[in-house]
């Protein structure tokens, strides 16, 4: 059936880099990305002294992107859509640039302002980050975008013509930043933001960073504590490390910051205005921890063209499992659902309580995508399960919620399980330890109550030490119960109680 989804390109024209992305859609409009890339063309660093860009200067950005565009064709899209940002958007003959790259490459290009760079950005992380509250900071090479929500909803955003291309241009040393240059680059970002009061009203959030700048400070401070999950979306620094960053970066000489692990070296010149300008946000609007989000305009421009006038995710886990079922291998849906309502059945009638939280998502994520790996190849689906939701940065979950959702997708008590659980104690909470086999031992049950479709329904309750559970029949439930005996054990051992079960027949009707 996949012939008739469609592909839709979107190249983003930034002041450091221009990006491509290429998305598969479906018919319900679940995506994929299917192609990426990149070319550091730093149109920032070519604007005259007079605030124009020369035609001459432009000779790469047409290159790239005419190839792009040919890349684009190749995959068949529907449509491309780019979009420019702070170089060309702030540079005095902005209409005359537009027209040059439109005349010679065949695109149609959209000059994003401020306003809505910022807008876009904040799409992006609130499709892919579970959080209510928080600032969003999207550094880039021309211009750094800020933008407040509570509530999932977006209340104010300023965007500055201050980037880490540009600062570097103006305050840069060849080699090392002098005191001087790194205080004057911050009090540029302290006085563009004198008179927004929004900014010092919202104390104690998160600050989301998006782009090239936070993401390398990730893979800097990932590689700087051996951190045992390298993914960077949803990474959270404290104050303190990156305090330490902020301290130590700016006076290291350029060829000592090219051999910082994890620093590329096309960033090692611009991480330095990057952190600078990160930090003395982060100072002003007194957040908590800053937060990477590998997600930002081009997904904004995405969710925008799909779900225009109606753009925010309610649920960004929700909607990533989405995509992923959709794309992925053709598993029953119901029967998924029916496993996630199992597990939070049991759950609820052990622990007294219905899950917080943190662990209804682990609950959700599990049980939706333990089959994932069935993706790669049927036999030991559960072991690429256990891989695929680690490392397939699924949107909406914590680093600590990931690992927990791939122990219980791969629950293996005697011996992977214990060995994910020891890989990762750097992330995981010392609870988590007996919570990872509480949790997938449930999922164990629950997969053998849905083994075939027997089991019309089930109630539990606990009695002291004992759990009792009452399943309702639509015919003799063979298969479930006999993969029910072996998950049992478990599950028994885990929760310290003993299973009773009873069965009851549907009633016709």
């Amino acid at each position: 059936m996949t012939h008739t989804n469609e592909t839709l390109g979107i190249i983003d024209i930034g002041s450091n880099s221009i990006r491509l992305v290429i998305y598969e859609l479906d018919q319900d409009e679940a995506y994929r990305i299917i192609h990426e890339d990149k070319y550091a063309a730093r149109l920032s660093s070519v604007v005259e002294p007079d605030g124009t860009i020369l035609r001459h200067s432009l000779d790469k950005a047409i290159t790239i992107l005419s190839q792009f565009k040919a890349t684009c064709e190749a995959y068949q899209t529907k449509l491309i859509r780019a979009a420019a940002t702070a170089a060309i958007r702030n540079a005095s003959n902005v209409l005359e640039i537009i027209e040059w790259l439109e005349t010679e490459t065949g695109l149609t290009i959209e000059c994003v302002s401020g306003d809505r760079e910022a807008y876009y950005g904040f799409l992006g992380v609130t499709q892919s980050i579970d959080l209510a509250d928080g600032y969003v900071v999207d550094i880039g090479g021309g211009s750094t975008e800020i933008t407040v929500f509570r509530d999932r909803k977006r209340l104010h955003s300023i965007s500055l013509p201050i980037g880490a291309v540009n600062s570097h241009a103006r305050y840069g040393g060849e080699d090392q930043w002098t005191e001087e240059n790194a205080n004057a680059l911050c009090n540029e970002v302290i006085e563009a933001l004198r008179g927004q009061d929004w900014i010092r009203e919202h104390t104690g959030l998160p600050l989301i960073g998006l782009g090239g700048t936070m993401r390398t400070l990730a893979k800097v401070e990932q590689k700087r504590t051996q951190y045992s999950l390298p993914v960077s979306h949803h990474y959270e620094i404290s104050e303190e490390a990156m305090e330490n960053i902020a301290r130590s970066l700016p006076h290291l000489t350029s060829a000592q910051r090219k051999k910082v692990p994890g620093l590329a070296k096309d960033r090692a010149d611009i991480i330095v205005p990057g952190v600078l300008i990160l930090r003395t946000v982060f100072q002003l609007i007194q957040g908590d921890r800053y937060v990477v989000s590998g997600a930002g305009l081009r997904d904004g421009l995405l969710r925008d063209y799909m779900a225009g006038g109606q753009p925010v995710v309610p649920d960004a886990l929700k909607d990533s499992i989405r995509n992923f079922i959709h794309f992925g291998p053709p598993i029953p849906e119901k029967r998924l659902q029916r496993i996630h309502q199992d597990t939070v059945t049991l759950y609820t009638a052990l622990q007294g309580t219905p899950p917080d939280h943190a662990d209804a998502r682990i609950l959700y994520a599990s049980s939706m995508l333990h089959m994932a790996g069935k993706q790669i190849n049927y036999f030991r689906y559960t072991q690429h399960s256990a891989y695929w939701i680690m490392n397939a940065s699924i949107y909406g979950l914590s680093h600590r919620e990931t690992i927990l959702s791939a122990s219980a997708a791969d629950y293996h008590p005697k011996k992977r399980t214990p060995q994910l659980l020891n890989k990762h104690r750097d992330i995981l909470k010392n609870s988590d330890e007996r919570h990872a086999h509480r949790i997938g031992s449930l999922l164990r049950v629950a997969e053998a109550i849905n083994r075939s479709e027997s089991i019309a329904a089930i109630e539990a309750t606990k009695e002291n030490d004992s759990l009792q559970v009452q399943f309702t029949c639509t015919a003799e439930p063979l298969l479930e119960l006999d993969g029910l005996e072996e998950a049992v054990k478990d599950l028994q051992e885990a929760w310290g109680v003993t299973l009773t079960h009873s069965i009851q027949q549907a009633s016709k009707g």
